[in-house]
């Protein structure tokens, strides 16, 4: 296998990169087997103050509209239907943080799955229930999975995961970096349609930096 890497780095609550899943789930799975993958979560809105308001269910509904025109995925707008939610994605990235530390290789595919739970099926976020169940689907013990969730450690590397984007300077996801040695680079900030990226990262895979990845 290649010893480049490949960092997403996204929010399972986010609903740009529930757009984006399709893509990057491709690319994923296209590439698994020549490159290492690595998956970061981003904390797009953590802490229990941000409480859904009227003002930010219009902003929603438009964007979830757009979203789905452009990308196609299937949103539901029952949720958008009530007020007085708390849309902390931290939950949901440590979810994944949990499936990261044990199912590793499963992680993509139930980022994934989250994903369609809050974004298509609209289940509680804010249940930690929500997220063992899923994970059941994976071969994740249930009682197993609802113990790492709470603790101490996960809570902390769910927070590294913030940190570090926001130190490498990742302000927006979904984000797809590619890393060779120390060297970093964006294949894409932000969504992009499957046919935008698979050209750039083969092409960074054949030759590495030689061949520039798209921005």
């Amino acid at each position: 296998m290649s010893e480049k890497e490949i960092i997403y780095v996204g929010d399972p609550m986010c609903s740009w990169c529930y757009g984006f899943s399709p893509t990057i789930q491709t690319l994923y799975n296209n590439t698994k087997d020549k490159v290492k993958w690595s998956l970061v979560v981003g904390g797009l809105r953590v802490g229990d103050e941000h409480v859904v308001d009227d003002a930010r269910i219009q902003f929603l509904r438009e964007h979830w509209v757009e979203i789905g025109e452009r990308s196609g995925q299937k949103f539901s707008l029952d949720i958008l239907e009530n007020t007085g939610w708390i849309y902390n994605t931290e939950w949901a990235c440590r979810a994944v943080v949990v499936m990261r530390k044990l199912a590793p290789d499963q992680v993509f595919a139930y980022f994934a799955a989250v994903q369609e739970n809050f974004y298509a099926n609209n289940l509680d976020p804010s249940k930690p229930e929500t997220y063992a169940d899923e994970a059941v689907n994976f071969g994740v013990d249930r009682d197993e999975f609802l113990k790492a969730y709470e603790a101490a450690d996960t809570k902390e590397e769910t927070a590294g995961d913030f940190l570090w984007s926001q130190q490498i300077g990742v302000t927006g996801f979904p984000s797809v970096l590619v890393k060779e040695g120390d060297k970093l680079g964006a294949l894409t900030l932000g969504y992009q349609p499957l046919e935008n990226l698979e050209g750039p990262l083969n092409g960074w895979l054949e030759q590495g930096f030689g061949e520039q990845p798209a921005e």
